[in-house]
């Protein structure tokens, strides 16, 4: 894939991902075991936003996705006839962080990203097929949004309302 179009997906991601931010720092969460699914989304699909990995020919394509901290990625059994699974870490080494189970042509899955960092994958029923998703860090400006609401404002100094102290009046 060209560079100049994995930046241009990559800002777009970025953007989207900036939408979807919430307001407030947010908490991290275990995520919820993951399941196959055929129902269709409710939001935009992953695809609309660059975040799709089809599995064809007994490959994942993309091989490599690049996406922000809370991206969703879906991977969709969309092209073979046989199943197939999404299993992160490396053949012999799975890294438990997601499975989706067999998934029959059809199926998809999807997995949010929490965390930065890299992420390999495989298909643990055919081992050479393997796949990468590195997360970037959303940028400071993204992740801590500005709210001069919640910074301190400065404290006026003590009125003495009128009265001078220091000679009784």
């Amino acid at each position: 894939m060209p560079r100049d179009r994995r930046i241009l997906i990559l800002a777009i991601g970025l953007a989207l991902a900036a939408c979807a931010a919430p307001a407030a720092s947010p908490t991290p969460t275990a995520p919820a075991p993951p399941t196959p699914t055929t129902a269709p989304p409710t939001s935009p699909s992953p695809a609309a936003r660059g975040t799709q990995v089809t599995i064809r020919n007994f490959a994942f394509q993309p091989a490599e996705l690049e996406v922000a901290v809370g991206t969703t990625v879906e991977w969709v059994n969309g092209e073979d006839s046989v199943p197939h699974t999404v299993t992160s870490g490396t053949p012999g080494y799975p890294a438990g962080v997601f499975d989706s189970g067999r998934l029959r042509p059809g199926d998809s899955f999807r997995f949010t990203f929490q965390q930065p960092g890299t992420y390999e994958y495989f298909c643990s029923i055919h081992t050479r097929m393997r796949g990468r998703i590195i997360v970037k860090p959303k940028p400071v400006s993204e992740a801590a949004p500005s709210n001069p609401s919640a910074s301190p404002s400065p404290t006026p100094p003590p009125s003495n309302y009128g009265y001078d102290y220091e000679d009784g009046r």
